[in-house]
């Protein structure tokens, strides 16, 4: 099983219908795609756009067993990004866009203990996926879990921003600034074929052939 960690938002798709987006998102329904069981944790308001984002999730055949309401403040949208090519915007999951609010204090966070209790919920994991940015304790957190449960981690930072103390076998990627989706499709390949026992180096190599993209000499 894989465990994805981050915080998903409210999104409208393409053709209108209510589904969940975010990175978070977008490896836990790659990952399954490929055929793993995924979990997704993380947190969202008590609100009607929350609603909306489990009911995606299910439709997805992501887990949200671990799916933490927050009482106060709201589920965060994502507000798509305007599109030039209809060809991109037809092949994308979910436009790429703004999240609002656009303050993190005014969205829904993780916290350590949410991990904690979440891992409770969440046994047997084979691949943990930090879907940051999250918190640093949150890190921890969902590292001990990983390494407690003997399983492989993997950690999306953006540059410049790599947690410090991470176990020395975590496979840490960095978040492109720009993204069309194809790097959560990317991480989401990658941590199912380390789901189904493919060796590191191989899983990644199948993930960028999948992603349709090129791997350069030396990584």
């Amino acid at each position: 099983m894989i465990v994805v960690v981050g915080l998903p938002a409210y999104a409208d798709s393409p053709d209108g219908e209510k589904c969940a987006g975010g990175l978070a998102v977008e490896v836990a329904a790659a990952a399954r795609r490929r055929g793993s069981e995924v979990e997704l944790v993380g947190k969202v308001g008590n609100d009607g756009a929350g609603d909306a984002v489990v009911v995606a999730l299910g439709r997805l055949g992501v887990g949200h067993a671990a799916l933490l309401r927050d009482p106060v403040l709201p589920t965060p949208v994502l507000a798509p990004a305007p599109v030039d090519d209809e060809a991109a915007e037809l092949e994308a999951d979910v436009p790429e866009g703004r999240v609002l609010p656009e303050d993190p204090a005014a969205r829904p966070d993780l916290e350590a203990a949410d991990i904690d209790l979440a891992i409770q919920f969440l046994p047997q994991a084979k691949v943990v996926v930090l879907a940051g940015p999250l918190a640093e304790g949150v890190v921890t957190a969902a590292a001990e879990a990983a390494a407690f449960e003997s399983a492989q981690l993997v950690v999306l930072a953006t540059a410049g921003a790599v947690p410090a103390g991470l176990p020395a076998a975590t496979t840490v990627l960095e978040t492109p600034p720009d993204d069309d989706g194809s790097f959560g499709r990317m991480v989401g390949m990658y941590a199912g074929a380390l789901d189904a026992g493919v060796e590191a180096a191989a899983a990644f190599r199948e993930a960028i052939g999948a992603a349709g993209w090129e791997q350069t000499a030396g990584a």
